[in-house]
């Protein structure tokens, strides 16, 4: 190999390892307190614990909507980012009492997670949606887990069809 070629080869390949080491120290950043803001995954939480106190608390007789995800996710966050909105927060607020179940990098609830059918061998985020006494309603498998990509009427059409499917008793 001829020596200019070589050393462009080698500045190539730090060039890349340096891009590389960048996206890897953004991923690192972002679900280590740089979005504090969009942080709705408590990973100290007793979720299943969570979850008989809401199922116990008749709440007006509102379903429950479980939204499994981890602030690491980018989706998640958009989810949760979303969620705040004033028309998906109406929406969300008059219709379901809700809970953030963390998963973790796919490591944590897990038992939370098999209880509800699974909603997570998709990806995440993903919902589960609870009648007032606990019972499973519907659990969704991937539609939600490219929210960051998804429009505001496209997750208020989700929410609005799932409230209109399984209205609450």
């Amino acid at each position: 190999m001829h020596p200019a070629t070589s050393k462009l080869f080698l500045r190539s390949r730090v060039l890349l390892l340096s891009v590389l080491c960048c996206v890897l120290c953004a991923c690192a950043g972002a679900g280590s307190g740089a979005h504090d803001d969009l942080r709705p995954y408590d990973s100290k939480a007793d979720a299943a614990a969570q979850i008989e106190a809401l199922v116990a608390d008749p709440g007006a007789g509102k379903r429950i909507l479980l939204t499994f995800g981890g602030n690491w996710c980018a989706d998640s966050r958009s989810l949760e980012k979303r969620y705040r909105t004033p028309e998906l927060a109406a929406l969300l607020e008059r219709e379901f009492r809700m809970l953030h179940v963390d998963v973790g990098t796919f490591n944590r609830n897990l038992d939370i997670v098999e209880r509800y059918g699974n909603p997570i061998d998709k990806g995440i985020p993903s919902v589960v949606l609870l009648a007032p006494d606990g019972s499973v309603l519907y659990t969704d498998h991937g539609s939600l887990s490219s929210a960051q990509y998804m429009g505001d009427p496209e997750l208020i059409a989700f929410f609005e069809r799932l409230a209109a499917e399984y209205p609450a008793p």
